[in-house]
């Protein structure tokens, strides 16, 4: 390793004169409240990865208009998004599976046991999941070790049961096996873009740390679906940066959260609960009273944060306001 990419440790007070050096300021926040902030609640490297949203001099790595305080709201707000991803996401995982066994129980031509030993052969680390589950302390661990026969392979599993076992990430492999097996409607296309967002929200990734300059950038794919459902709505027709906004993976991926949560959950059984929980994410983000909005006043100046919340608040008030049209059925087919 060079001796130029070498980091080493800081104590609380070498911290603050770092941030010092690169010009980070504390008018609204004291010095004293930063080293509490940083004893206590969050950590300087995860910290001041919201830093990425703002520019630098280039010559001397020194931040513009970047207040500590604009820092700690990030990571404030960063924490009531991840929650919102995992809540939405937690329902959108539930109602899949509710789905998928509901289409697998009309269908004659699957028993419900065929298509997952054809999943297992395709996908053997689901298999290797099921016997570590079987072998340690888990929630799951009864239910696996009782599917496992003599030489601790698999045996008698159906649909129904290896939902409860599969991670999401297998479960969405089991999920795009059947609808290509047997062809119907389904939200294959779209999985992929939640479980990367779920997963960096359970893993309390910094999701707000890259509006602008954002990660994965080389490996990401746009969802052309999604991509064109968007286009023919005319709320979104005339927002010049629509296409920009859906190039970044993590806008794009709470979009395409956003979308499905509404669509998977548009039956009568569910609507109201989906309405419920819209409108509150709705006044969280957009009412002038709701969390998100509180210091507003602190990213006005900066484009690529005022920007993201403008083009997220639109999409949400858009669901909502369809989520209320008696004649509204669906929002991706």
């Amino acid at each position: 390793m060079k001796e130029q990419d070498i980091r080493y440790k800081l104590t609380v007070e070498e911290q603050i004169q770092d941030m010092l050096k690169k010009e980070i300021r504390f008018g609204l926040c004291s010095q004293e409240e930063a080293k509490k902030f940083l004893q206590y609640n969050n950590y300087y490297f995860k910290l001041k990865s919201y830093a990425r949203n703002y520019n630098r001099n280039p010559r001397t790595g020194t931040y513009y208009n970047l207040d500590f305080a604009y820092l700690v709201e990030l990571s404030k707000l960063d924490m009531y998004i991840r929650k919102i991803i995992l809540d939405l996401s937690l329902d959108v995982e539930h109602y899949l599976k509710v789905r998928l066994i509901n289409d697998l129980s009309i269908n004659s031509q699957e028993d419900g046991y065929n298509i997952v030993k054809l999943f297992l052969q395709y996908h053997p680390n689901a298999r290797d999941d099921i016997q570590n589950k079987a072998g340690k302390y888990s929630f799951c661990s009864d239910l696996a070790e009782k599917h496992l026969d003599e030489n601790s392979e698999p045996k008698d599993l159906a649909v129904w049961n290896i939902v409860e076992l599969l991670s999401f990430g297998n479960f969405i492999e089991l999920y795009e096996l059947y609808y290509q097996s047997y062809p119907s409607f389904n939200y294959s296309d779209y999985l992929k873009s939640i479980k990367f967002i779920r997963n960096a929200a359970a893993h309390n990734n910094c999701i707000l740390s890259a509006l602008k300059k954002p990660n994965s950038l080389k490996k990401f794919k746009k969802t052309k679906k999604l991509a064109n459902i968007l286009g023919k709505i005319p709320e979104f027709k005339e927002l010049d940066n629509r296409d920009a906004m859906m190039k970044n993976p993590i806008i794009h991926d709470f979009v395409t959260l956003l979308f499905v949560y509404n669509d998977v959950m548009k039956i009568s059984a569910t609507k109201k609960a989906r309405n419920e929980k819209m409108e509150k994410i709705r006044h969280l983000f957009c009412d002038d009273n709701g969390r998100i909005r509180k210091n507003k006043s602190y990213f006005e100046k900066n484009p690529y944060i005022r920007e993201t919340y403008l083009f997220i608040c639109s999409i949400i008030q858009y669901l909502c306001k369809k989520n209320q049209s008696p004649g509204h059925t669906n929002f991706l087919y």
